[in-house]
Formats: C-alpha cells, sequence, structure tokens
C-alpha cells in the first residue's frame, strides 16, 4: 500500500515541484526585467524650466551628465573648471520649432577626450535630438530668410580635423555637408607634421559660386608646408642652397599653397558637394 501511495504522490510532487522552479524562475525574470528597465530608463532633465537663467550650475550639470550619459574623465583640475558655456534657444534649418542648445564645458582630459566639450541639442519637451563633441561651434546663415544651420568644428586633440554642418529632417539632426563624411577632407589643421593651415580652422565663405540661385559655400586659406616636398611626394626636413642647409619649420616653412574647397548645393538631395575632387587634386599633401 506503502509503495502505491508512492507512486500516486511522485507525479505530484513532481509537478508541484516543477511548477514552483517556474514560478520563481518567472518571478526571477520580472525583477530582472524591473531592475533592466529601471536601469535603462534616463533620469528626466528637471532644469529646463529654468531657462534662460542656471539657478544651480553643480545641480544642472550632474542632473545634465546623468540623463544623457555624458561621459568624462573625474579629476580636481576638471571639477573645478567644468561649467555650462551655452544655454539658449535656437532655430535650425529645416525646422520652425525652437530648441534647446547646450554646452558643456569640462575643460581638461585624456588627448583621447579632447575637445573635453559636448553640445546638446533638445526638443522643447526635454527629448534629445542630438549630442556633439565640437571644439567650436557657430549658426550659420547660409540660405537668405531661412533658418540657420548649426556648424561643428570636429578637431582630434593632435590638432587634425573638419568640419559638420547640420539642418533637421524628420526630428533628427542631419549632415548636409559632405566633404568630411569619411574624414577625408581636412579643413581644420594645426597638427605640426609635414604641414598645417594658415588660418589652421580654414576661412568659410558663402556664396552662390556656380550662378544657380542657391548659395554654396567655401573653406579657404593657405596649406603651409613645414617640411620640403619632392615633385614625387617625398617629404624632407632640410636641404642645401648655395652652399648652405636650410631648416624647415612653422616660422621658415617650405612653400605657402592658396586653397580653396568650393562645396556646390544640390538640389535634389540638400547636401553639399564638392565642385571637383579635392583628395585628389592635392593627394600629395596629404
Amino acid at each position: 500500500m506503502k509503495n502505491i501511495l508512492t507512486l500516486l504522490l511522485a507525479p505530484l510532487l513532481s509537478c508541484s515541484c516543477i511548477q514552483k522552479q517556474e514560478t520563481e524562475k518567472e518571478n526571477a525574470i520580472q525583477y530582472t526585467d524591473k531592475r533592466n528597465s529601471k536601469f535603462k530608463t534616463p533620469i528626466k532633465f528637471e532644469y529646463l524650466s529654468d531657462y534662460p537663467e542656471i539657478k544651480d550650475s553643480a545641480k544642472f550639470i550632474t542632473n545634465l551628465r546623468g540623463a544623457f550619459d555624458l561621459k568624462i574623465s573625474e579629476s580636481p583640475v576638471q571639477q573645478e573648471g567644468e561649467k555650462i558655456t551655452a544655454f539658449k534657444k535656437v532655430k535650425i534649418n529645416g525646422s520652425n520649432q525652437d530648441y534647446y542648445f547646450i554646452e558643456y564645458d569640462w575643460k581638461a582630459g585624456s588627448t583621447a577626450e579632447y575637445p573635453w566639450k559636448y553640445q546638446l541639442i533638445l526638443t522643447k519637451e526635454g527629448k534629445l535630438v542630438k549630442t556633439l563633441e565640437a571644439q567650436r561651434y557657430e549658426f550659420v546663415s547660409i540660405f537668405p530668410k531661412e533658418n540657420p544651420f548649426l556648424l561643428a568644428t570636429i578637431v582630434t586633440g593632435q590638432g587634425n580635423g573638419g568640419h559638420d554642418i547640420y539642418k533637421v529632417t524628420a526630428d533628427t539632426l542631419e549632415n548636409v555637408y559632405e566633404g568630411y563624411y569619411d574624414y577625408d577632407l581636412r579643413t581644420y589643421d594645426a597638427h605640426e607634421d609635414s604641414k598645417i593651415y594658415e588660418p589652421n580652422e580654414l576661412k568659410l565663405t558663402v556664396k552662390d559660386f556656380n550662378n544657380d540661385g542657391f548659395n554654396d559655400f567655401a573653406f579657404s586659406g593657405k596649406i603651409v608646408l613645414i617640411q620640403g616636398l619632392t615633385p614625387q611626394g617625398d617629404w624632407y626636413d632640410a636641404e642645401t642652397i648655395n652652399g648652405k642647409e636650410v631648416n624647415y619649420s612653422v616660422d621658415h616653412p617650405f612653400k605657402k599653397i592658396p586653397v580653396e574647397y568650393i562645396f556646390l548645393y544640390d538640389k535634389k538631395t540638400g547636401h553639399f558637394k564638392e565642385k571637383e575632387n579635392y583628395t585628389e587634386k592635392y593627394h600629395l599633401f596629404k
């Protein structure tokens, strides 16, 4: 009889154990999901309503970093120097909506983190549209009677860089300047390897270069060769001229070459495309 009861109760006990395990597993999954959900949910940025003032800079920065997961290197120098350098409402080409523009500058960090700045564009509801890490920004008017474009100067810690130019497209920021898509055509060069630009950030000029009724733009300045260059593209630091050794440097350049990179407005894409292949044209100076 005992054996019969054991046989009858075994499936029930097994089923109960399995059900208990599944319940515990389900509870564990729910708990994990809640933790992950809580972890992934961004903190609400609470300080837009204070515009145009920042009543407490420390709390503003802490909340900004937490809300948008801004990564920085903590240090006494950073903590002492960090500040909000811009907090304003702006309009950007492609939309008539107001956006909040915030620049956070933490002043110090590693070379890989340069330029130690974040620029954030938020909707009026506080939703993040775009985070940039530009050395410099400017709102540039290209088309008359239209809202300006946002120009961002992108520079590495070594001093190489270029530009992005943004407009609003479908509630996002779109880079409509194709010159620096693959980090190929530099328009900023302060890296003293074989050449630099003069000025380091080439000058931006807005103009209808092809007379089609739409403004275009160009970056212009000079390529300053701080090493000698052979026609075959070989660099050298010094040479002998009239029996005297001549050394080349920033203060005594080998040559200065005027340069102008023109980008024409393409009506079909809304992008600015290079007038000619400048990478190929100036390939000796790369």
